[in-house]
């Protein structure tokens, strides 16, 4: 196996156990405190900075394997958070090799893009679809919130995710 394979597998590698211990801490382990009986929403955060790192083809496979892993928790979503988190992923993928730059600021705009666009998505298909009263009050006290906690451990995500990249990378001077 080449060099610039194995570099790449191992990355591969630390991207699913960094999946793994977002999924743990988001559905399993109490790491992050409740507030007002709030938890973060952490596999969006991860799935998303991994494909502005890796590009839109990874990104969404980590984005399908960040939703499955959601997926088997939730009684209700169908495997609504795997197609989500796969389509974002992509997205967030080719805009940013066309139009945007790999920075702090962009992970921060795109994260809390497809975090409230989850959370309304989520409350328009599962809660006012099936009929159930008090969508938007759910919305609004539960589910903003929510997105409000996962949105303050962005920069925590970007900074992990950005220190695996550069520890495997390929550099061409090494070898």
């Amino acid at each position: 196996m080449r060099v610039q394979t194995k570099i790449k597998v191992k990355r591969y590698a630390v991207y699913g156990v960094i999946i793994l211990l977002a999924h743990a801490f988001q559905n399993i382990l109490t790491i992050f405190p409740q507030i007002a009986s709030v938890r973060p929403v952490l596999l969006i955060s991860v799935a998303v900075c991994i494909s502005m790192f890796e590009g839109e083809v990874v990104g969404a496979v980590a984005g399908l394997l960040s939703g499955a892993l959601w997926d088997t928790l939730t009684v209700t979503a169908d495997g609504y958070n795997a197609l989500f988190l796969m389509v974002a992923c992509g997205v967030c993928g080719v805009l940013l090799r066309i139009f945007m730059r790999n920075n702090i600021v962009t992970y921060i705009m795109m994260n809390t893009g497809f975090t409230l666009l989850y959370f309304l998505s989520y409350v328009l298909f599962f809660i006012t679809a099936r009929g159930i009263d008090g969508g938007a009050e759910m919305l609004l006290r539960y589910y903003f919130p929510m997105s409000i906690y996962s949105l303050v451990l962005t920069p925590l995500w970007y900074a992990i995710i950005r220190a695996v990249n550069r520890k495997f990378s390929f550099n061409y001077t090494e070898y």
